[in-house]
């Protein structure tokens, strides 16, 4: 009977190791997401349309997950007020803006804290509903994955290449 009793509980620490084992095994080797971004609509200076699914502004000087928007220049970049929009969406707060229509060239902004060089642009943001409003919108490029027609690849678009950003309403 004491054999009985050694060879089933052998068999359950056997059993329990295994299944310890399974649960510690790294995943499939399969590459995790890649983390969705906002889909849209750019028209080029050259009336091209590409659809993009943006995935950051750069170079940003907050985050360049987030399109950054300043009413004005102060000495400082901490010092200015900023608005910004978060490129990956959430349900909790939708993108509001319809588009973003490039209202001149770039312009160079030396930072006095880090002596870097931003670069803003002078935009007006179209909202869905409510008054435009001209922004400057930090950034040099856009970046993202191509969606439409043939293979989604990476693409980057310079904002000076850049004439219009259209923001497809999400249905619902």
């Amino acid at each position: 009977m004491a054999n009985i009793r050694t060879v089933a509980g052998s068999c359950l620490i056997v059993a329990g190791l295994s299944l310890g084992a399974a649960l510690a095994a790294p995943p499939s080797s399969a590459p995790p997401p890649a983390p969705k971004g906002t889909p849209v609509e750019v028209l080029t200076q050259n009336n091209e349309v590409i659809q993009l699914e943006l995935r950051e502004v750069v170079p940003a000087y907050n985050d360049p997950a987030r399109m950054s928007f300043a009413k004005k220049f102060e000495p400082k970049m901490s010092q200015m007020s900023w608005f910004e929009v978060p490129i990956v969406p959430s349900p909790k707060r939708g993108l509001q803006i319809r588009e973003i229509r490039m209202a001149d060239t770039g312009q160079k902004f030396k930072d006095s804290t880090d002596g870097k060089e931003y670069v803003f642009y002078s935009v007006v943001l179209v909202p869905y509903e409510g008054l435009t409003a001209s922004w400057l919108w930090q950034g040099s490029s856009l970046s993202g994955v191509t969606r439409g027609k043939g293979a989604p690849r990476p693409i980057s678009i310079p904002l000076s290449d850049v004439k219009v950003v259209r923001f497809p309403k999400a249905p619902g």
